[in-house]
């Protein structure tokens, strides 16, 4: 029994050898120093929750390796990890999480999303990472942030850059590290106005949340937006929204009013009401955001209602308008189509008949019997 024991103890440690080359051999795109790779490298790594939801825990070391959050550390994030195999986790990674190995260079402390976190969590959308009820319809921070690629058009930075970085900086892995890190908040990183207009979409566009906030709304005696309940269709509805469904990329889109543009990259975490007069959307301040791209608006041209719905309640004059020229457009064809049926049956008493005869036309033979043409 003794030797069977040595024996099975050979062997698991020859497995566990042959996972810890295997977890190097797939990531070198980055430092698995706390070996995290021995589970999660396996693309079956997941789990089905108590609520029938799929969890993959599977990661990607030539994927990860590219992401933003290449060179924190897995247990930066996840602090709770004392030991492997590690416990059951209840809470997760929350975004306002503080880097232990990462320094902010212009504060010298430890890198943290705090800041812009707190500002979420004051804003409309603000919501616990472990939400219930209607706080779970909001959305969390990985509902936008998705771990972005670096710069996935460039496989290497551009030697004609880093060159000449190196002539300084002499690392040239550090060189194209910052690089990778500064090039892509340097550049353009919004996104487009179809994109954004689709992420807005997944929630504002999804019948069953809006009824459940309706509900509740009616239940509590509270107020929401006037247009919450068509948000999403009736701006589809808009002249910005077809033209940007066609492709115009300059058309208003959802960020472009319900955000501040003077820091657009703060105030997109902290979209306002439009009963805050803080919101660009306040009645007052609605003028300011025309004026972005109508030179000359004013308060009068901003009362054009930018999410026209057409129901009796929401806007009743386009819903009673719609309705007299439904009336009007189809009175008119059937009367053409009367008219028609009319003067086709008066030229068939009268001998007159429709063939295919060098093209179509009516024709009937006349007392002289030469064909004429009606």
């Amino acid at each position: 029994m003794k030797g069977t024991g040595t024996a099975f103890r050979r062997v698991v440690a020859v497995l566990l050898v042959g996972i810890g080359l295997g977890a190097a051999a797939g990531a070198r795109a980055f430092e698995d120093d706390e070996g995290c790779l021995l589970c999660h490298k396996y693309p079956k790594m997941g789990r089905v929750t108590e609520d029938g939801a799929r969890r993959s825990y599977y990661v990607m070391p030539h994927v990860f390796g590219k992401t933003v959050h290449r060179n924190v550390p897995c247990r930066d994030c996840h602090s709770y990890i004392k030991e492997l195999p590690h416990r059951e986790v209840k809470e997760g990674v929350r975004c306002d999480s503080r880097c232990h190995s990462i320094k902010n260079p212009a504060t010298g402390k430890n890198f943290s999303h705090q800041p812009i976190y707190e500002v979420y969590r004051r804003s409309t959308h603000g919501r616990p990472k472990l939400a219930t009820g209607l706080d779970a319809d909001k959305p969390y921070c990985v509902t936008c942030h998705t771990n972005p690629i670096y710069n996935p058009d460039e496989d290497q930075p551009p030697r004609h850059i880093t060159d000449r970085c190196v002539v300084c900086h002499e690392d040239r892995g550090f060189v194209e590290a910052w690089y990778n890190h500064t090039s892509r908040r340097i550049r353009e990183v919004r996104r487009g106005s179809a994109e954004i207009v689709s992420l807005c979409s997944s929630c504002h566009g999804d019948e069953k949340l809006i009824q459940r906030h309706l509900e509740a709304a009616r239940r509590d005696g509270r107020e929401l937006g006037r247009k919450f309940e068509i948000a999403a269709e009736s701006y589809q509805e808009s002249f910005h929204g077809k033209v940007t469904r066609y492709g115009f990329t300059k058309a208003a889109n959802c960020l472009d009013c319900h955000a501040d543009q003077e820091n657009y990259y703060l105030s997109v975490h902290e979209i306002l009401p439009s009963r805050d007069p803080q919101a660009p959307t306040y009645p007052d301040n609605r003028h300011r955001i025309c004026q972005r791209c109508h030179k000359y608006a004013d308060e009068s041209y901003a009362a054009i209602d930018p999410h026209p719905g057409d129901d009796k309640v929401h806007n009743p004059f386009r819903y009673y308008a719609e309705e007299v020229y439904n009336w009007i457009g189809n009175i008119v064809i059937v009367g053409l189509v009367g008219l028609a049926l009319f003067e086709t049956i008066g030229r068939w008493r009268d001998g007159v008949v429709w063939r295919l005869r060098h093209g179509s036309s009516w024709w009937r033979r006349s007392r002289r019997n030469r064909d004429r043409i009606i």
